[in-house]
């Protein structure tokens, strides 16, 4: 497994793995811009602990190209910074799916995003951390 790739195991795809983290009760943390909710699932063997998808609303951002720019940003942070989830998750042997919404109504710089995405991937940390 290299460390700064972003393969097709590690995106969230299941219809029914996503109706169960959005329908059933989850841990949910809210830094601006992101709002992260995730959940436990099933140890699996699996080459990566954690699923993950990425979302920008229809709403705030009409047009396909600009929420197709937030969403590769999103992509690039949780690749460059998921070796921290990753060890405690392969530490405390769970695996997760996690779902990072960008709720911002302006675009927002990389220099801007970075920082609160740390802060989302800490708080997670902690709790994982809390639960275990």
């Amino acid at each position: 497994m290299t460390t700064n790739s972003f393969n097709k195991a590690e995106r969230l795809c299941s219809k029914t793995l996503i109706n169960n983290l959005f329908s059933k009760g989850n841990r949910v943390l809210t830094q601006f811009p992101f709002r992260v909710l995730w959940q436990f699932t099933p140890t699996v063997q699996t080459q990566y602990p954690a699923q993950v998808m990425v979302s920008v609303s229809k709403r705030n951002f009409p047009h396909a190209v600009d929420r197709n720019r937030i969403k590769r940003q999103m992509r690039e942070l949780y690749r460059t910074h998921k070796h921290i989830l990753y060890e405690v998750l392969q530490r405390t042997n769970k695996n997760m799916i996690i779902s990072i919404t960008f709720q911002s109504k302006t675009h927002l710089h990389h220099n801007e995003l970075k920082p609160a995405f740390e802060q989302v991937l800490q708080k997670i940390v902690t709790q994982l951390e809390k639960a275990t």
